[in-house]
């Protein structure tokens, strides 16, 4: 991986989670989706733009290398590039609280202190486990309102 990097605005559970997961500054695996999607959208630093400063409030993600796109030249990511690898880490963490939480709200249990737990397991701070909280359930309330039951039944 190259020392290079870009930064983006995630929200701050997000933020913990990804560099929980995949450490500070966040490098995804070679041969990711997420590299795919980054080595198609660089390009060069436009002329008369300054390139992005670091922030507190950012995340920093390494820039994957490549022989046709070397991170020395191709280091400029747009907007619109940053709104899609930022829906790309959302389905990447939503995948993960989903296929996680299943296993676990399957058994008795209030799933409160289960969302505790995970976020904990994934380095997000009980500040934020609410913010999660409610992404589950409106995973699964969008399920049951297609009628596929994936949680409690709903109440008749």
């Amino acid at each position: 991986m190259s020392d290079m990097v870009f930064y983006l605005k995630l929200e701050p559970y997000l933020h913990q989670w990804l560099t929980h997961s995949l450490g500070n500054p966040v490098a995804f695996p070679v041969g990711s989706a997420e590299n795919a999607l980054i080595r198609r959208f660089l390009r060069k630093l436009p002329s008369g733009c300054a390139p992005d400063l670091p922030d507190a409030s950012m995340t920093a993600v390494v820039i994957p290398d490549s022989k046709a796109k070397p991170p020395h030249r191709y280091n400029y990511l747009g907007h619109s590039a940053k709104s899609a690898i930022r829906s790309v880490i959302e389905d990447l963490f939503r995948m993960n609280l989903w296929l996680e939480m299943q296993d676990m709200t399957n058994t008795c249990g209030g799933v409160n202190k289960k969302i505790l737990a995970w976020c904990e397991l994934h380095g997000i701070d009980d500040d934020y486990s609410e913010a999660v909280r409610q992404k589950y359930y409106r995973m699964r309330r969008a399920y049951d309102e297609k009628g596929i039951f994936l949680g409690k039944f709903p109440k008749k």
